[in-house]
C-alpha cells in the first residue's frame, strides 16, 4: 500500500510537535522543582534569621555586663592629691632589710585610724572593651614597710596572698602617704607617684621625711583596662620606730 506523501509529511509534523510538548513539559517540571526548593530554603533561612534576632533581643545590654564588675564601694576624697616632688624609686624586694611594726600599741591606744581621711577616689571606666568582661579586677596588694640600711628611706613592698590567673595584666601601681600633723590630725592622701607595673612583688624606696609624727601609707593598683583595684591595708611609720 502506497502512503500519501502529503499525509507522510503530516505525520512527522504531529509527532514533532508531540515530542516538542514531551520536552517543555519536562522543563517546566524541573523549573517548578527548582522554585519550590529555592522557596523552601528562603523560608529555612528567614526561620533562622528570626531566631537569631530573638535571641539577641534576650541577651543581656554590653553594658550591664560590664557595670557588674565596678567596684561596689567608692569613698568620696576630700581633697585632690598632689604629686611628690621626689616620686618613689623601684628597688629590689630583697634590699629592704628591717620591717616595720604597724600595729604599735601607742598607736592602737590613740585610734589613730579614726583620724584618717577616705582613700582617694578610684573612678570605674565610662567604656570598656568587651575583653575586660573575661578578666577579674585587680587584686589587693600586701605590703610591707622597711627601712633602707641606715639611710632615713622607707621601702615599701607589696604582693598579692595568692595570685589570681584570671586577672587582667596590670598597668601600674598608686603610691599615697598621709602625714600626722602638730595638732592630731591627718594631712589628706598625697600621691607620692606611679609605678609601672613589674612582675610582684614589687618594691619602691621614698626619702624618709624627717619629723616627731606618723607617716601612713597605702598603695593600689590598676590593670591595662584602667580599673582600680581594692587599697592595701594602712601601714604606718611612727616616731621612735626604726
Amino acid at each position: 500500500m502506497k502512503m500519501n506523501p502529503k499525509h507522510y509529511t503530516w505525520l512527522k509534523i504531529v509527532g514533532s510537535e508531540e515530542t516538542s510538548s514531551l520536552e517543555q513539559r519536562q522543563v517546566e517540571k524541573i523549573i517548578s522543582e527548582k522554585v519550590k526548593n529555592a522557596i523552601e530554603l528562603s523560608d529555612h533561612r528567614m526561620k533562622d534569621l528570626m531566631e537569631r534576632i530573638g535571641e539577641v533581643k534576650n541577651e543581656p545590654r554590653y553594658d550591664a555586663r560590664i557595670k557588674k564588675l565596678e567596684p561596689q564601694q567608692k569613698m568620696k576624697v576630700l581633697e585632690q592629691p598632689k604629686p611628690s616632688s621626689k616620686p618613689p624609686t623601684p628597688i629590689k624586694e630583697d634590699q629592704c632589710v628591717k620591717e616595720e611594726d604597724s600595729s604599735s600599741g601607742q598607736l592602737d591606744e590613740e585610734n589613730w585610724h579614726s583620724k584618717l581621711h577616705p582613700f582617694p577616689d578610684t573612678p570605674f571606666p565610662k567604656e570598656l572593651p568587651l575583653a575586660a568582661a573575661t578578666h577579674n579586677l585587680p587584686q589587693k596588694p600586701v605590703v610591707k614597710l622597711a627601712r633602707i640600711g641606715r639611710a632615713r628611706e622607707i621601702g615599701i613592698a607589696w604582693n598579692v596572698d595568692v595570685k589570681d590567673p584570671h586577672v587582667a595584666e596590670m598597668d601600674c601601681y598608686y603610691i599615697y602617704v598621709a602625714n600626722e600633723q602638730k595638732n592630731g590630725t591627718f594631712s589628706a592622701w598625697k600621691c607620692l607617684g606611679v609605678i609601672k607595673a613589674m612582675p610582684l612583688p614589687m618594691a619602691c624606696k621614698v626619702s624618709y621625711c624627717k619629723g616627731d609624727k606618723r607617716l601612713c601609707f597605702i598603695v593600689v593598683g590598676k590593670d591595662i583596662f584602667g580599673r582600680y583595684g581594692p587599697y592595701s591595708d594602712i601601714h604606718s611609720v611612727g616616731p621612735g620606730q626604726t
